[in-house]
Formats: C-alpha cells, structure tokens, sequence
C-alpha cells in the first residue's frame, strides 16, 4: 500500500491514479475528503490529515510500503511567512515517516534546491530535503522537478487580451519546463519498483529546454494567433504587480529571488538529460491539450 500526501494537488492526483490503475492499494490524504472524492471513486482509500499535523499523517503513513511526500509547490499568495509555513509542514512530514517506520519515500523537490539560498520559495525545499534525508532506515529519492508547464496557463488572459505574454525571465535562456501530470506519474513509478538506495536525487527536465520566448511561439501556433510575443517584465515591475495582486511582501520578495535565480543561471539544472531525467509531454502537446482549450472558452476583455 502507498500513501500519497497532497493527493488532491496535481502530482499527488496523478500519481495516486496511477498507481489505482496499476493495481496498487493507495491511501490519499489530503485535508478534505471531498476533494478526493474521484480518488475514492476508483477505489482509493481517504485520509483527512492537515499536513501541519504529525500526529494524523503518523496514522496516514502506517503499513504503508512507501510514501510519495509533498509540500505545497505553489505558494500560498497573501501568506506572510510562506517559508514558516514551509518548515512546519517539512518537520510534520518528516516526524511522521520516523514514528511511522517507513522505509521508502519519494518527495517532492525543485530544480534548484542544492543551494541553502538566493532561490525563493525552493529555498524550503532545500530544507525539508535536508530534513528528511537525515531520518535513518529511510531510502529517500528527491524528485526536483523543473519549471511546472502548467505555470503557462497563468497568461491565458492576457494572451487573449493583449497577444502577448510576460514574465520576469530572459527571453532566451531556456527553461526545463515539465507537465505536473509527467512529475506525479514519475513518483508512482519510482515508488513502485523502488531501485534507489539510501538518498538519491533525481531530476526532471521534461521532453526539452524551451525558452520563454520559444514558449510564446508555441502557444501562437497552438492558438492560431497570428501575433503573440514575449515580453521581459523588470524584477521591481514583477514586485509590483504581484503587490497589486494581493500578493505579501514575503511571497512577493521571494519570487523575485526565484526571476533573479534563473536569469543569473544560479537556478540550473545539474543531471544531464537522459530517458530517465526526461520526461515524455512536448510543450507542443500540452499547449494543445490544456491551454488552447482554455484560450478559447476565456472571455476577451
């Protein structure tokens, strides 16, 4: 049996269903059973546990074969400690696997997350990974998954509106983007024929590096869009939108470090791309399949 904590997030869903259809018995926590209602459906069993608390994911974890262990990947937006709240819910997982006797667990990281500093909320993934790799008995496979695709789907309004994009990144310094659904059926994979040993990192790069501004002419070819471009965004102009946005000082100072991180190439993958850094999803099939569709039934300004 394998408990998949954030089960009702991206990752979590997709590894949960994978596994489900593979035949494996999963236990899906998350912090409302109703949101795992399609889980339960194909056959999952549900766990109500906050991830701030030790005790409920102690219970989640036991008898399980293994455990795919996450921590929110987005940032939570008005939070005004996003890295307090990081720790509280690495130190709750962490207590969890050693009082519940695991031995096998795939977590959740980033691209990025070797450096203790400089990289924004993936700062806390460094830390849980620092965290939970020292638990002893426990084979640990670190995940650090690259820029999530699905971060695209962000622009579908002002693509519409305005036939553009922006972002804080150079406009050609490529990116290892990477389908949330990709990342969550590597775990249930690695989970299940278990080959690590001790605490191993491995990343995921995705099909290939694309730049942002690649990335715009894919999605002006998926759109049908006879004009669509990128455009870098200043650091202080991205502050201040994100500001605007109801965003906190602390997430809003955070992100920024993650624009400066990537643009410095200090936030870089280090692996070298193989079959088993890739992954199989093209930006090309996932602009066709996940943000056309939304791209057309969005309403114009």
């Amino acid at each position: 049996m394998f408990v998949i904590t954030g089960a009702s997030g991206r990752t979590g869903r997709a590894a949960a269903v994978r596994l489900l259809a593979a035949g494996y018995r999963v236990r899906a926590v998350g912090r409302s059973a109703q949101r795992l209602a399609d889980l339960a459906a194909r056959g999952a069993e549900v766990w109500e546990a906050d991830p701030t608390d030790p005790a409920a994911l102690t219970d989640a974890f036991r008898g399980a074969d293994g455990i795919y262990a996450v921590i929110q990947p987005n940032y939570i937006p008005d939070h005004p400690d996003f890295r307090a709240f990081q720790d509280q819910v690495a130190a709750s997982l962490t207590k969890a696997v050693t009082e519940s006797s695991v031995t096998r667990v795939v977590g959740l990281s980033s691209w990025g997350a070797r450096h203790p500093k400089g990289t924004g909320p993936v700062m806390g993934l460094h830390r849980f990974e620092q965290r939970l790799s020292t638990v002893p008995g426990v084979d640990t496979l670190w995940l650090r998954a690259g820029y999530f695709m699905e971060n695209l789907l962000d622009h579908i309004d002002t693509a519409k509106a305005h036939h553009r994009i922006s972002a804080p990144f150079d406009p050609d310094i490529p990116l290892p983007f990477v389908t949330t659904g990709d990342i969550g059926v590597r775990a249930a994979e690695e989970l299940a024929t278990g080959t690590w040993h001790g605490t191993e990192v491995l990343e995921l790069q995705g099909e290939r590096d694309v730049s942002m501004r690649e990335a715009a002419g894919v999605i002006a070819n998926a759109v049908h869009a006879d004009v669509l471009t990128y455009q870098q965004t200043s650091l202080d102009d991205f502050h201040a939108e994100l500001r605007s946005k109801g965003v906190s000082v602390n997430v809003a100072d955070m992100m920024v470090e993650v624009g400066e991180a990537v643009n410095s190439r200090y936030m870089r993958t280090e692996q070298p791309r193989t079959a088993r850094t890739s992954t199989p999803t093209s930006i090309e099939r996932f602009m066709e399949e996940e943000f056309a569709p939304r791209y057309r039934a969005a309403r114009p300004d």
